[in-house]
């Protein structure tokens, strides 16, 4: 059997999202759960940018080991004005300096047009949120 092409990483965006203090629900069962308001931002990318609109939230689970299961969905708009839905799913912890780093699985919803290639293509993601709690940094990148 022949090896397969180690597969690569192309870099799609990196958004910036400012967000909210969290609102905490509480300890649930296996974590605290907390909803952080994501409340507007941008991105920035190869032939393709715009704003992160508000209205988004992270549902955020930390477990009893420090870890964070997030599972945030929000909406972009690039500069020409077509809406992308974002779910960005994965977990991070916090580094020594009180920032919460970690990887994602991002996935894209969009209508047909010039950013369609989002819904078929795989991503992975990293994430850094300050420890602040006002700003969400992630990077995507394409699995080539």
């Amino acid at each position: 059997m022949a090896e397969m092409d180690q597969p690569g990483l192309e870099l799609v965006m990196r958004i910036e999202a400012e967000i909210a203090p969290a609102l905490v629900v509480g300890d649930v069962g296996g974590g605290v759960r907390e909803i952080i308001p994501i409340i507007g931002g941008r991105f920035t990318g190869p032939g393709i940018g715009g704003e992160v609109l508000p209205g988004g939230a992270d549902w955020c689970l930390t477990r009893p080991d420090g870890v964070s299961e997030i599972w945030a969905r929000y909406t972009l708009r690039t500069q020409d004005g077509v809406l992308i839905s974002l779910i960005n799913a994965g977990t991070v912890r916090a580094d020594e300096h009180g920032d919460f780093r970690g990887r994602t699985v991002p996935q894209f919803e969009v209508a047909d047009g010039p950013y369609a290639w989002l819904r078929d293509a795989a991503f992975i993601g990293t994430l850094l949120t300050d420890g602040a709690g006002t700003l969400a940094k992630a990077s995507f990148y394409r699995v080539t």
